[in-house]
């Protein structure tokens, strides 16, 4: 998203890290070139003019990136476009990267120093942990759940698809009203390990996936209980059987959708705690540090 014009994931992931490393050897490049000129002394020092200027930038910077939130609290207003404030947000959060780093002159400082800079290194290592992710996962999802739905409707589908499969089920082993014949399609012992297959095994995992602890959560030991299935009914049920194995393979699907989907997303809930923290202890360490300018 946002970076590189490659189709390639791995083309895009790569662009990621580059331009992380590209953009903080050409800012502390820089930094160099402007001590190497006279302009100030290196290492910089971060109570130096440079040190509190490159300060001052990045807390604009995070305050700046910051406003994310506040922008998604207000999407119905005309606050600019979502794509040039994540744009913005990306490169501005690399950038922030060498100016931060220049600031400190490279070293940790105080505690309270010290505990800002680590701080905004694993927000920044977040960041671009989860735009990686962004890059990765919605390609995987696409390639291993062709028949993708709605990640909040999983549970509910496999709910529909249950009772789907219970009726199949009893349709084999009972006679309905309506029907003409004395007897169900599958009967005695058959019956029983077709009833036994459903309840023990795939009911629990339609209903709630891989946390059922079916065994049917497994590809290889699935295809393995439904082989069994099919050898031990008459010939009548095996379309039947069939259909049950695909219901069990789309619930599968979206057991893998679950989990990637989880990732894709809950990175955030390390970034922004992060960032959070970060932010208060910039706060603290800025007023700190005026006051003993």
């Amino acid at each position: 998203m946002l970076v590189g014009r490659t189709r390639s994931v791995r083309g895009r992931v790569a662009y990621i890290l580059a331009a992380t490393v590209a953009v903080t050897v050409v800012g502390v490049a820089l930094a160099a070139l402007g001590a190497a000129a006279g302009l100030w002394v290196w290492p910089p020092e971060p109570s130096s003019p440079l040190g509190v200027t490159l300060g001052f930038v990045a807390g604009a910077i995070v305050f700046f990136e910051l406003a994310l939130l506040g922008r998604k609290r207000l999407r119905g207003y005309r606050l600019g476009f979502t794509r040039v404030w994540m744009w913005l947000h990306i490169w501005l959060g690399l950038v922030c990267l060498p100016v931060v780093l220049v600031h400190a002159g490279f070293g940790l400082g105080g505690p309270l120093s010290a505990a800002t800079l680590v701080l905004f290194l694993l927000v920044t290592a977040s960041g671009i942990w989860g735009l990686i992710l962004q890059q990765w996962l919605p390609q995987r999802i696409l390639a291993q759940v062709p028949h993708e739905t709605i990640a909040s409707q999983i549970d509910f589908v496999g709910e529909y698809h249950a009772q789907e499969a219970a009726r199949l089920v009893h349709s084999l082993v009972t006679v309905p009203p309506e029907a003409e014949t004395a007897e169900p399609s599958v009967i005695g012992p058959q019956a029983a390990e077709l009833l036994a297959f459903l309840d023990q095994l795939l009911l629990p995992y339609l209903h709630v996936g891989k946390r059922s602890g079916s065994p049917l959560a497994s590809l290889t030991e699935g295809e393995y209980r439904f082989t069994r299935l099919r050898a031990a009914v008459p010939e009548v049920a095996v379309p039947a059987v069939e259909r049950l194995h695909e219901l069990a393979g789309l619930r599968r699907q979206w057991d893998a959708q679950a989990r990637m989907h989880f990732w894709l997303h809950n990175w955030l809930a390390v970034h922004l705690p992060l960032s959070a923290a970060m932010a208060t202890l910039m706060v603290l360490h800025a007023v700190k540090a005026l006051k003993y300018w």
